[in-house]
């Protein structure tokens, strides 16, 4: 049968018996890729105006600054640093503070919110208005005030020399709070002995799970919890033993705080800073206040029929909250918790307000004599790494939250 000229022009305009310009599917996929290669164009003709601004204004550019020396001190600093060291490495020392205050922050901040969130529905009236109060209170008052708030009440503490000593081994003054603190002898023993108690974690995690799955499977008891974390305890110190009778030391001793010096400074042990102390504190609260009412929306987003149910078993109010309710409310509570977390870690750029060596703090410290576009671009690349590495973690257990629940 022959074809009617234009036939095969016609049915190309048709997808699936419908006009292309009419189906959904095709608008949204042509809408999708217009929007891109705008998206493309406007970034493209962004950094092409700044390209083209720096190199007619002579604006200092470039990374070759990153192998010299920094000559700068950084007050407080988790890994050994020297002022003889490079810029790059000492990008890389601020970007551990900022990595450390981070991971402590959204743990203390996570914790905290739950018990506020879950205070926030007690029966208990006063125990309700209390944590109301602190909701209310905390997310309405802007940060850095908070920030400032805190670290005037750690100055107001007394110096070094008059500060609070308790049973000789914690001092607590306006510099900050001294503690006795892990310290190995060899750093050789002691990764042996951090790799050794890895594996030892590792092997309960895996014990746990194994017998936490038989015990579904048969319904005999199997104590996955006491046998995994006992399987740990045990191989982590026979490790201890094995090393230190083949090295002599301990893999680590303890390190106490002393004032050593005519001005009574603090040695030894582990100081942690008035402005590293302010902002946990000021970042915790914070953002506690709104983890709290995310946790309170996310329980009492399940039904109450699976209240009462476990109540009519005969599970208490505790125990019916922990296996029933919120294992439920996860499924809530994940999405709105990970920018909460991402929130956090972009907050902790406030340090400078208060003098935390922080990334942006010692970025903004690096603009004085490296250029401060290149110094910036390093700072946006970094918080952006942080951000999807911590949206990463959170999708990936948000997804099994998921999964586990179909």
């Amino acid at each position: 049968m022959s074809r009617a000229p234009g036939s095969f022009l016609t049915g190309l305009a048709y997808y699936q018996g419908v006009p292309v310009w009419r189906h959904a599917l095709i608008i949204q996929w042509a809408l999708q890729i217009v929007s891109g290669i705008v998206v493309v164009v406007l970034v493209a003709s962004f950094f092409a105006n700044i390209t083209n601004a720096i190199q007619d204004r002579n604006i200092p550019h470039g990374f070759g600054f990153l192998s010299r020396e920094y000559q700068t001190p950084i007050g407080q600093h988790f890994l050994p640093y020297e002022s003889s060291d490079s810029y790059l490495y000492a990008f890389g020392v601020a970007a551990t503070n900022t990595i450390i205050v981070s991971i402590v922050g959204v743990i203390l901040a996570t914790a905290l919110g739950i018990v506020v969130g879950v205070a926030r529905i007690s029966g208990n009236w006063l125990v309700s208005r209390t944590a109301l109060v602190y909701v209310e209170f905390f997310r309405n008052v802007p940060l850095l005030v908070q920030l400032f708030f805190w670290f005037y009440i750690v100055l107001t503490l007394p110096p070094v020399r008059q500060g609070y000593v308790i049973v000789d081994k914690l001092y607590v003054n306006n510099a900050g709070i001294s503690v006795p603190w892990p310290s190995p002898p060899s750093w050789d023993a002691a990764l042996v002995w951090m790799a050794i108690a890895l594996v030892s974690i590792i092997a309960g995690a895996v014990l746990h799970r194994i017998l936490t799955r038989r015990e579904e499977l048969t319904g005999r008891p199997s104590y996955p919890l006491i046998t995994g974390g006992a399987t740990t305890v045990v191989a982590a110190a026979i490790g201890w033993l094995i090393i230190s009778a083949a090295s002599g030391n301990a893999p680590f001793g303890i390190s106490v705080p002393a004032p050593h010096g005519t001005f009574g400074r603090i040695a030894g042990g582990f100081t942690i800073s008035g402005g590293l102390m302010a902002l946990l504190t000021g970042l915790v609260i914070y953002t506690s206040s709104f983890i709290a009412e995310i946790v309170r929306a996310g329980i009492q987003s399940v039904g109450r029929g699976q209240t009462e149910a476990a109540r009519s078993l005969g599970l208490a109010p505790m125990a019916a909250l922990r296996h029933i309710t919120f294992p439920q409310a996860l499924r809530v509570i994940i999405p709105p918790l990970i920018s909460q977390c991402l929130n956090l870690t972009k907050n902790s750029s406030l340090a400078a307000a208060i003098g935390y060596a922080d990334l942006t703090n010692v970025g903004k410290t690096m603009t004085q004599i490296a250029p401060a576009v290149s110094i910036y671009i390093l700072l946006m690349v970094a918080y952006l790494a942080m951000s999807l590495t911590y949206s990463l973690i959170g999708n990936l257990y948000n997804r099994r939250i998921r999964l586990v629940g179909n």
